[in-house]
């Protein structure tokens, strides 16, 4: 018997699934190292996921009340001339804040040049004379990010406000603001920025303290990476705090009230001074508001955080998602796998997005990543090499097998031990009566398409009771149950087959006198047993899985000897014994088949319409009893009492024959009442 693998040689199912195991881990491994690495090309998708994440998942949120923005607008520019305007302005500006009651009043914009004495001095003064008054200065940096010059207003300008707040917006490399530096150090002191500036003011906070990883103002614990730079939590698109003209403030047409307690930044909306930054939610938003919007997030205590806890859940969801990707893969097989890991996906980042949300920015890229080449790498190695075995197992058994059993052989090829090993089956064979008589008597066209019907409707009945149909034999049909998985009630599934194809072959004949054709009848063996089951052939030609043995022997020779008895179903002891509740029987003998010292004990299933009674039953067995016990003349008298009752029961009429011939022709003292069969 030839031995058939359907993994390459050096791969058993065993190493190769620990070598998929591995393929994964690698991944997820890698990723991990990745992760770490900070890996410039995906950093650079995440950050992209940080827009996505404002702009489509979460939206805008509520605005602090307190801020407003006095808006250097094309208004004003037609109205006041054009800009930069006279320190005039500024000062007439400040009177009416003051007179407003403004909170405070935050300058996106610094007065580096001497404007003229008079201007000058005025602007000073009112800047005094208001108290709440923070002007800009602006850092610049070289290659290694050490400050290497300040712009600031002019000295005597600067003296007069209450204090300074830096201007310097820290875009990412594709030009997009996110985060921004809340202090820069320059010559040991340091400087925090406007919108912090803004923020103590709103609190009456007078003192700060940082370290490398958060700046303390009050109560208020401000995450922080390197830089002291803070990752800005941008609460809607461009315009959404209130814009105050800068000309209707001066020309008195904004009402006071309007004006009083707000923190107020000065800055440029108009397109053409060229204060425009590129945010997550707009490529034209007015620098001021990213101001704004620093001060907004700590009055109201809304941050993002991307800190020890988030940056340990990163890396707890690149082993989880990966691991679960992979196990995916185990269950489901590739094709299955796809779908469940990109719902999984679905469903992390929903999550991510909530943790957004509560202010805690996880990483959606990596964790992403690790699942997919989890599913790829160790998915794809199980496909190609494992469910392969499983591919080649289905393209053998799918044509002859049942769907379910398949799919049972896809999941754990080696179940089925292809290549030669013993079995606990039972074994069915069917002939069609007469089949050589009602072929001469047909045209061969309907003899096909009858046979086929037939067949048909035969390998329907032994697939539903998970049968593994052998083979065709002419008219024949070889069938087995516990190979090539192993099936323990495999006597019962037989039975309870055989059961459901005399029901079925009853209403074929029913059909076949409707439509005026010639019925026929079949023949059938079945017999239990342990056989020998694998591949037979030559391998690479011509290669066939089935059981052989004495157990298949017994089951083809009981078909056979239905015909001696007359009638249709013939089952072995070992299979009644395996199934005695599915049906009852008619222990019909004891026989000695050809080739064959041991006696088996024989059955005949009631199935059918030609079922007897169950008095019918007991009468045969008292017969069959006194028969056994040498009773000659009264076990004919019983036979021949169910003969009157069912002339056509040839078994009954075997047996008054036996008697018969047992009255003249007394058997040896030694006969054990078996029947020795001459022919096959």
């Amino acid at each position: 018997m030839a031995t058939t693998s359907f993994l390459p040689k050096w791969v058993t199912r065993a190493n190769s699934a620990i070598l998929s195991i591995m393929l994964s881990a690698l991944s997820i491994v890698a990723v991990l190292f990745l992760y770490y690495s900070q890996n410039a090309f995906l950093e650079a998708f995440e950050a992209k996921t940080y827009d996505l994440r404002f702009r489509n998942m979460r939206g805008a949120i509520p605005l602090e009340p307190s801020i407003g923005i006095i808006a250097i607008d094309d208004k004003s520019i037609a109205e006041l001339g054009r800009y930069p305007w006279t320190r005039t302005e500024y000062a007439r500006l400040l009177e009416k804040l003051k007179a407003a009651q403004a909170k405070a009043v935050l300058f996106d914009a610094f007065f580096p040049e001497r404007e003229n004495l008079v201007s000058d001095q005025k602007f000073a003064a009112a800047t005094k004379k208001a108290g709440n008054v923070v002007l800009a200065v602006l850092f610049e940096f070289d290659k290694d990010g050490q400050v290497k010059g300040v712009t600031r207003s002019l000295p005597e300008i600067e003296r007069s406000a209450l204090g300074v707040g830096h201007i310097n917006l820290q875009p990412d490399e594709d030009g997009v603001n996110r985060r921004s530096p809340l202090l820069v150090e320059f010559e040991g002191k340091t400087t925090p920025s406007l919108g912090m500036m803004a923020a103590m003011l709103a609190l009456d906070e007078k003192e700060y303290a940082a370290d490398s990883f958060e700046v303390v103002l009050g109560e208020r614990h401000i995450p922080v990476g390197e830089n002291y730079s803070m990752w800005v939590n941008f609460t809607g698109p461009p315009g959404g705090y209130p814009r105050f003209s800068f000309t209707d403030i001066v020309n008195g047409r904004i009402p006071a009230e309007q004006l009083k307690g707000k923190v107020l930044f000065i800055g440029a909306t108009a397109l053409g001074v060229y204060d425009m930054r590129v945010t997550p939610y707009h490529g034209n938003t007015p620098g001021v508001e990213i101001h704004a919007t620093i001060a907004d997030n700590i009055i109201s205590d809304r941050f993002v955080r991307q800190g020890g806890l988030e940056a340990l859940l990163d890396m707890v969801f690149i082993v989880v998602l990966g691991a679960l990707a992979y196990f995916l893969t185990t269950r489901l097989r590739l094709y299955g796998a796809i779908p469940a890991t990109t719902l999984l996906l679905a469903g992390y980042i929903w999550f991510a997005n909530y943790m957004f949300e509560a202010g805690h920015w996880i990483n959606i890229i990596y964790p992403t990543l690790s699942a997919i080449l989890a599913l790829l790498i160790g998915g794809s190695f199980r496909y190609l090499v494992l469910e392969r075995s499983a591919r080649e197992m289905r393209s053998m058994f799918s044509s002859y097998l049942s769907p379910k059993l398949v799919a049972r052989l896809e999941k754990d090829p080696e179940a089925a031990k292809i290549g030669g090993d013993n079995k606990e089956v039972t074994v069915l064979f069917t002939d069609i009566k007469s089949f050589t008589t009602f072929s001469e008597s047909h045209p061969p066209q309907e003899v096909v398409s009858r046979l086929n019907e037939y067949l048909g409707a035969m390998v329907q009945v032994i697939e539903k009771h998970d049968g593994t149909i052998d083979k065709f034999i002419g008219d024949a049909i070889m069938a087995y149950w516990g190979a090539p998985l192993s099936q323990p009630d495999h006597a019962k599934l037989a039975m309870s087959c055989l059961v459901a194809m005399a029901e079925r072959m009853d209403e074929l004949r029913a059909k076949w006198k409707s439509e005026e054709k010639e019925p026929f009848a079949i023949r059938c063996g079945l017999n239990s047993g342990e056989v020998v089951a694998g591949n037979v052939g030559m391998a690479g030609k011509k290669m066939e899985y089935t059981v052989i043995g004495d157990t298949v022997n017994l089951a083809s020779r009981l078909e056979g000897t239905a015909k001696y008895y007359g009638i249709t179903y013939l089952v072995g002891e070992a299979t009644y014994t395996g199934a005695p509740e599915v049906c009852r029987y008619r222990e019909l003998d004891k026989i000695r088949v050809v080739g064959k010292h041991l006696p088996v004990t024989i059955y005949e299933p009631q199935v059918g319409l030609g079922a007897m009674s169950e008095m019918q039953l007991e009468r045969f067995r008292s017969g069959l009893a006194l028969y056994r016990e040498r009773k000659w003349i009264e076990a004919k008298t019983v036979f021949s009492m169910l003969l009157a009752e069912l002339p056509s029961d040839e078994p009954s009429q075997i047996y008054v024959e036996r008697c018969d011939y047992f009255v003249e022709n007394s058997p040896a003292p030694d006969w054990d009442g078996v029947f020795n069969r001459t022919s096959k």
